[in-house]
């Protein structure tokens, strides 16, 4: 099982829509944003100040010898002001903190000692602060960038459900929970670590650039330089992340459908002995997936290595500056270890910036695929000028109705006008269009020409919502969710009691079954109604679509999968059901539609018969034909 060869992707295309759907984000969500870009500032002034402190403790420890001054600038006087300011406020600080313990200092190091005190208590105070404002910062970044996962998660779900059922017939089931779930859990780290570090590292840097600005600028010659010499590598190899990511996605989506296959299927799977073939399927996509993985973390680990090597130069041409100012005397080494600090923490921040920039361009891949689905349009069944129906009387009618799926024409020409209230069988051999013309009728699909009416109105400029409200679908294969019989029930009509759900389960002979449960009515259906037989999954559906009470029901083969007992009693309560309903009925098994008020008969695409039993049964037409091998008397 192979991915389609992956499709040329326009990369800034997808980097715009990423960052514009980010900042729509920080937009919907500013005051948020804004507490967290708070945090993060006073994050980085508490992290820093301990830098600061290590020039007063180191001169305080190490006798400051006169050093001889750089050439002077014209902005080094209002530095020496803000440097001086700094170093006396600390002064002032220790004499403070001194004096409130109630400590005295003798001797010719009293001072230092004082300063070293105060240094201790500022650090102190800086780390709780600190951690106060981490915590602040990482709680409301991590939010901010989980609710952004969260609501294009929401966004994506809301977009499948309203796109027609012949997108559903194009996709793999495995593409799609991939995007749903791998797609964004990759995108949910992405924006994880981006939260972490696209602020607050940059503030980091700038902390540091503005350290050595005040206490020693021409440090900026290498440190300034250095920030571009280690991200280039990075910036450099993104678009290999980008596209190899993409690829190693396409592996993963293989793998969750191979995976799918497998589960879904899992009675035909261990029916035909196929463990083996399904599992060399799934081995062999996880396979090409660690293959796609491993060149993806090559590129990434060769940026990695060259941001360190990038680091290591700027650190190099750092030591060979300091010493020859050193050795002119030209650096205190209180101004030394002030400088060290900014110098080796940069490296730090830069790499994890890197570290953001390559998980966002290894999520642009995700992006690409959750792109796609959000670019499929919509059915346009609902909003804008379409008619809202209050209520449904149920007369219906098509004319000229073409109808293909992809080049494969199903239906061809179909005319028919029913009443409310009729009962209507359709009948014919397999794909001769049965339900196809269901589908259109419940508007899954759309005629290529011609028009469905419902009471007089086309069905496109009907508002689909409103429409399907009032009809109700009973299928061969009956879904149920993976919840209560009780919920399954009622979920056919938001609001209905726990009475019209009892009554509904009566109605369909199947009362009596989910009371004798240990559970009753709440009592777990299963994974697709594991936990039920065919038979009684049937009667449920049956149930649900009578506490819908709808104007219009369709039944598509609905009592297939019931024991002749069950069938009797079943069917009673469908002719109840129908009772002054328009009603479609597709049966194989002709003994149940026989008393329809009109039966359409369907050959390839066309009606080529249409009356009541009686009247087709005089013929000598298809039906006839199917009637007399089905051994239904006239």
């Amino acid at each position: 099982m192979t991915s389609a060869p992956a499709q040329p992707i326009d990369q800034s295309a997808t980097l715009r829509s990423l960052l514009g759907r980010i900042w729509q984000a920080i937009v919907n969500n500013k005051w948020l944003v804004l507490a967290a870009v708070g945090a993060a500032m006073m994050q980085m002034l508490f992290t820093k100040a301990p830098l600061l402190l290590l020039k007063s403790l180191v001169d305080a420890l190490v006798p400051a010898e006169e050093a001889t001054p750089l050439d002077a600038t014209p902005i080094d006087g209002i530095l020496d002001q803000i440097e001086v300011g700094f170093l006396v406020a600390v002064e002032d600080f220790s004499v403070w903190v001194r004096d409130a313990l109630g400590l005295e200092f003798e001797g010719e190091t009293a001072d230092r000692k004082t300063t070293v005190l105060g240094c201790v208590v500022l650090a102190a105070l800086s780390g709780i602060f600190g951690g106060v404002f981490i915590y602040a910062a990482m709680v409301l970044s991590r939010y901010f960038a989980t609710k952004v996962v969260v609501d294009l998660r929401n966004e994506v779900a809301d977009h499948l459900m309203r796109l027609p059922l012949r997108y559903f017939g194009r996709q793999r089931m495995g593409e799609l929970i991939s995007n749903l779930t791998n797609n964004t859990q990759v995108l949910a780290r992405s924006f994880t670590l981006v939260a972490d570090h696209a602020v607050i590292d940059p503030l980091m840097i700038f902390g540091n650039f503005v350290i050595l600005l005040i206490f020693f600028p021409p440090a900026l010659l290498v440190f300034i330089p250095a920030v571009p010499l280690m991200a280039l590598p990075i910036l450099r190899l993104g678009r290999k992340v980008h596209k190899r990511s993409g690829r190693s996605l396409a592996a993963m989506e293989d793998a969750t459908e191979a995976m799918n296959q497998m589960l879904s299927g899992i009675k035909t799977v261990k029916t035909f002995q196929l463990e083996d073939r399904r599992l060399d399927e799934f081995r062999e996509s996880n396979e090409r997936y660690l293959s796609r993985t491993k060149r993806m973390l090559q590129a990434k680990g060769r940026s990695q290595g060259l941001v360190f090597v990038g680091y290591q130069v700027a650190f190099a041409v750092m030591l060979l500056l300091l010493g020859w100012w050193m050795l002119g005397d030209q650096v205190p080494m209180g101004t030394l270890a002030i400088i060290i600090g900014p110098m080796s923490t940069t490296y730090t921040h830069v790499k994890r910036m890197c570290r953001a920039y390559n998980t966002v361009m290894e999520s642009l891949g995700a992006m690409d695929s959750i792109e796609a689905i959000l670019r499929e349009a919509r059915d346009v069944g609902t909003g804008g000028e379409k008619i809202v129906l209050d209520r449904v009387e149920g007369d219906v009618a098509m004319r000229g109705v073409r109808f293909a799926y992809e080049d494969s024409a199903v239906l061809q020409g179909i005319d028919f006008e029913v009443p409310r209230g009729t009962t209507v069988a359709l009948v014919g051999p397999s794909g001769a269009g049965k339900s196809t013309i269901v589908d259109l009728l419940v508007r899954l699909h759309d005629p290529q020409e011609g028009h469905v009416l419902i009471d007089g109105h086309d069905l496109l400029d009907l508002d689909v919502d409103s429409y399907r409200r009032h009809i109700a679908m009973v299928v061969q294969q009956p879904f149920l969710f993976n919840t209560s019989i009780h919920d399954n029930i009622a979920c056919g009509r938001p609001g209905a009691t726990r009475a019209d759900v009892e009554a509904a389960a009566k109605a369909a002979q199947i009362h009596d079954h989910i009371a004798s449960l240990p559970e009753g009515y709440d009592t777990i259906a299963g994974e697709r109604g594991s936990n039920l037989s065919g038979g009684q999954m049937q009667r449920i559906a049956i149930a649900r679509a009578m506490v819908r009470d709808p104007a219009i029901l369709f039944l598509d083969e609905a009592t297939s999968a019931l024991d002749s007992e069950s069938e009797d009693a079943v069917q009673q309560a469908l002719n109840n059901l129908m009772k002054d309903r328009t009603s479609f009925v597709i049966a194989h098994r002709l003994s149940t539609i026989r008393d329809a008020d009109l039966i359409l008969v369907l050959e390839q695409g066309r009606i080529v018969e249409r009356g009541s039993h009686q009247e087709l049964m005089q013929g000598e037409g298809l039906y006839r034909r199917l009637s007399e091998l089905a051994n239904v008397g006239g």
